[in-house]
Formats: structure tokens, sequence, C-alpha cells
């Protein structure tokens, strides 16, 4: 080979790695947080679409975008019929090789309560008083399964607002309400007033997070909500409202009870703890027995059982689903008021347990009362 020809081989590496590289521009996100939801949304496995859609819807509720927020809640909650009989995402996690989370999401009873809870409010919102009341009791019949009687259809907001909306439209709310006092024990609720016109929805605190529990993660349990505060003060002119705590999400999330899918994930532990455990107990023995020429066929043998009890206790898949609608509040609250027809507006100030407003999380309110329609606010402190 020519010198030359060294040359010219050896500068081609050169050559190559000063060639202009590919640049991938980062994706263009915005600030506005629904739109950038609802790209998580279409981007999203099938299987994680809904707890997307009930994330973002939210966000769309609480930023007052009523239409986009009532379009997710929508596409997200599907019937209670529809829930309890499964879909083959359903059946395939139930199998001892699929984990749980490979099922499409429909959250948890308090989660499937709050979807429910959130489209009342958007029906309200909308005029629609009765199909709000019908919301608020679906959204009751969701906790209806707890394990325990004492624990079953018990939010206090669900029935106390059935009641008020049966009262406004001409019937008798009284069961209603006294199911409601019922549930709040010593917390006196305030009586109804059906000239009321202008609802007041609440929320306030980060609430409660899945996470595995039991020997191989086949458990549900729940890191706490937390809320600074404790309740809230509507202020409009002269008039003062405080709304007390109505429901504890943390307390809903822990006292549902088992679950159909518990007898399955605990089939399944014991499955993998059998595997784990024979293999434990035949993989070293046979490693040992293979050594001598005298008991190697009974090593081998013990080898390979202690080898299919880790594969199978590998294979199963027992861990409980931890997906978690993670924008939920700690406490629900509300209240109501009667003003005349015009705008006003209102100071919404959050108190702590000693009743003091909590800085930075004071809101301000227009409320566009009409006449003989009700008003219905939604306000978050977070």
């Amino acid at each position: 080979m020519k010198p030359g020809s060294v040359i010219c081989l050896l500068a081609l590496p050169l050559l190559a790695g000063c060639q202009t590289p590919v640049i991938r521009h980062a994706p263009e996100y915005s600030n506005d947080l629904v739109a950038e939801g609802k790209r998580i949304i279409a981007q999203a496995p099938a299987k994680d679409k809904n707890l997307w859609r009930l994330r973002v819807a939210l966000l769309a509720l609480k930023q007052n975008r009523h239409a986009e927020a009532r379009a997710l809640f929508n596409a997200a909650m599907p019937s209670a019929g529809a829930i309890l009989k499964g879909d083959s995402s359903t059946r395939k996690a139930q199998s001892l090789f699929s984990p749980e989370s490979s099922k499409g999401f429909h959250g948890e009873p308090f989660e499937r309560t709050m979807g429910w809870f959130y489209q009342g409010v958007l029906y309200w919102m909308n005029g629609e008083p009765d199909n709000a009341r019908a919301c608020f009791r679906t959204a009751q019949l969701m906790d209806a399964v707890a394990e325990k009687n004492e624990f079953r259809a018990d939010w206090i907001l669900l029935d106390y607002l059935d009641g008020m909306v049966s009262a406004k439209l001409g019937d008798d709310g009284s069961s209603a309400f006294n199911r409601a006092q019922a549930h709040a024990g010593d917390t006196a609720l305030p009586e109804y007033n059906t000239t009321d016109n202008v609802m007041v929805f609440l929320q306030f605190g980060f609430g409660p997070v899945k996470k595995s529990g039991g020997d191989v993660g086949e458990k549900i349990i729940y890191d706490g909500g937390f809320s600074a505060a404790q309740s809230a003060r509507i202020r409009v002119g002269t008039q003062a409202v405080t709304a007390p705590i109505f429901d504890d999400l943390t307390y809903q999330a822990a006292t549902r009870g088992g679950r159909a899918m518990d007898a399955i994930l605990a089939r399944k532990a014991g499955v993998k703890k059998v595997g784990d455990t024979l293999g434990d107990i035949a993989t070293v023995p046979g490693i040992i027995l293979t050594d001598s020429e005298n008991t190697r066929d009974v090593g081998l043998a013990l080898l390979g059982v202690g080898l299919a009890g880790k594969a199978v206790g590998g294979s199963v898949e027992p861990r409980a689903d931890t997906r978690t609608w993670n924008n939920l509040p700690q406490y629900l609250s509300f209240a109501s008021l009667k003003l005349p027809a015009g705008r006003h507006e209102a100071v919404i100030e959050f108190l702590d347990a000693a009743g003091n407003v909590l800085p930075n999380q004071q809101k301000h309110v227009t409320l566009n009362v009409q006449p003989n329609r009700d008003t219905v606010v939604f306000v978050a402190d977070q």
C-alpha cells in the first residue's frame, strides 16, 4: 500500500468524527397544565389513561375549565356495572403471572366516589341539580361494599347534599340529612335553608397515597394525607360563613375493607412464598450433593426442584396495584349562603386548627348570582 493511502485511511475516522451531529430538539411544553395533561393521556398506555383523565379533570375543575373537566370525568368514569363486571385486562391481572397494575385503572372505592362527587358538582354548576343528586347517590354507592357495616356508605357530605338538593326540589330531604348527621357524630351540621342560592364546595390538603405492604407487596396500605387547613371561612361583604370539615379522605381510604382482588393477591403471594421456600430449601443442598459421585443423582434432582421453585416464585406477580389518583385532597368542606342577584366579591380564608387564617392561602372569587338559579363554585387551597 502506498504511504499516501495509509494517511488517507488514518484520516477517515477523524473526518467521520467531525461530521455535524444530529440535533434532536426537546419537545415544546406550555404552561397550560391541562393541555400538557391531555398530551400525557394521548401517549399513556390504555391501562393508565383513566388515571390520567382523573388527574387532569381535577386540574381543569380547579382552573374553572368546566366543559373540559366534565368531558374528562365522563370518559374516565364507567358505570358501576362495568367496573364490577371487569374486562379482559382485569381477568389478565387475576392470573398468577400478571401484575394487578396491568388492568385498566378504575381506582379504589374512595377514588371512584370522588369521581362521581366531582361530576355531581359539575352538573349542579350546569343548572342540573337533579342530575347532581343522582351523582352524589352513585358516589355513596361506591362506598357501599366496605367490609364492616359501620364503614359502608358513610360519607357525610354526599348524604348532606342528597338531602339539600331534595329539599330545594321540594322533596323530603330529612332522611338523608339524618344519615349525614349520624355519620358526622359530634359535628353539628347546618340545617338546610332552601332559599340559599350560592353553593361553595371547598377542598384542602393533600390526600392519601397508596403503597404496597405484606410479605411480598400483596397488600395496599396508605400514607395518610395532610392538611394545615382545618376549616374555611367565606366572606361576602358583611356576611361570613364558616365551613367545617365534612369528610376525611384518608379515613375513607383506610376503612374500605377487603376487595375482590385481595383474595387473588393473597393466593398469588402464597404461591410465590411456597416457590421461593422450595427453591431456598432445595437449591443449596442440591448443589452440595452434586459434588460427590455417590450423591450426584439425588443432588441433581434436588437442584431441579429448587430451580423450578425459584422459577415459579420469581414469575408470580402478587404485588398490589399502587397507582394513585394523587392530586385528591385530604378534606372536603361545603357551605351555602343567600345573596341577591348580581356580582359579588367573595374572600375564602383557610383556617388552622386554632382558627387562625393561614397566610398565602387566601382566595378571591367573583360570584355572578343569577335569579332563579343556584350559583355553584369550587375552591381548592392547593
